[in-house]
């Protein structure tokens, strides 16, 4: 039989203590209790992670078909087709490339559900990545008619040592947004330099488009998973309300935070901060890096 013991000294008039008062409890009951609550958790852990792994492989075994539509749909596309047939395999395309990316988001979601992301480790240029994202929304954005802007500190380390694919992934997302919520107009990104020292800087990335908006109300959704600022938001735009979710998860391990402002029909802003470890001897001269 498992007893707490409590023991509580007996005093007198002079302050002595002759006696100790002792009481001994039966908590066998809130034992076993504790028990098959500890039991209960750890079931439903373990159940949710190997729901996480499911989805993870599931995800895995859907990209490569879907990875070889798409191929041998380029490989299509640069044979001679009618007007009619190009239509066709292009709305085929598109429509494998929209179901990747979603299929890629719910992979990361599985991956930080089950606590395995991984995260790179190598030197890379910043230049070089801001404008490689760039390029991925240049068709989106010159067939919509928009402007699109990027300015990057000069006094921003360019050498810099990290994950390259993860950071592209956050402002890839950012830009992706900015380009499916504006109709008209202009979308900007701007790269600051908050600090700096001889071993890591500190770096913010801001997206500012002149899109439909947020209402102030709908902000603290933004970053929940599974969540839009209305339902009519998936049915006009699509998504699966992961993405900013999966952002922010990403922002937060690379030691920096996300936010957003907002003004319903006049545009958003949204920005994140990572913190970056600079190259220990970037190769070549200042002059020939910079020429």
């Amino acid at each position: 039989v498992e007893v707490a013991v409590t023991q509580s000294p007996i005093f007198d008039s002079a302050g002595t203590i002759p006696a100790l008062s002792v009481t001994a409890r039966d908590i066998s009951e809130r034992k076993q209790m504790e028990a098959e609550l500890t039991g209960t958790r750890d079931a439903a852990l373990e159940g949710a992670r190997l729901k996480s792994e499911f989805l993870a492989n599931m995800s895995h075994e859907i990209r490569t078909p879907l990875n070889s539509i798409i191929g041998m749909t380029n490989l299509l596309l640069d044979t001679e087709l009618t007007t009619e047939q190009r239509e066709f395999a292009g709305d085929v395309r598109d429509g494998g490339e929209t179901l990747l990316s979603l299929i890629n988001e719910i992979l990361d979601f599985s991956k930080i559900a089950a606590g395995k992301l991984v995260f790179e480790e190598v030197d890379f240029e910043l230049t070089h990545t801001v404008e490689e994202t760039i390029t991925l929304v240049s068709d989106q954005v010159r067939r919509k008619g928009l402007e699109l802007t990027v300015a990057i500190d000069p006094e921003a380390p360019q050498f810099l040592h990290g994950d390259p694919a993860r950071l592209r992934q956050v402002l890839l997302n950012l830009l992706s947004n900015a380009v499916k919520f504006t109709k008209r107009g202009e979308i900007a990104v701007q790269v600051n330099k908050i600090s700096e020292d001889p071993r890591e800087t500190i770096l913010r990335f801001e997206v500012h488009d002149t899109g439909i908006g947020i209402p102030n109300e709908s902000l603290h959704l933004l970053f929940q998973p599974f969540t839009q600022v209305d339902a009519s938001t998936t049915r006009h735009f699509g998504g699966t309300g992961l993405g900013l979710s999966i952002a922010r998860e990403l922002v937060e391990h690379m030691g920096g935070t996300i936010s957003v402002s907002s003004t319903p029909e006049a545009g958003s802003t949204f920005w994140f901060t990572v913190k970056l470890a600079k190259q220990a001897e970037p190769g070549k001269p200042a002059a020939q890096r910079f020429a």
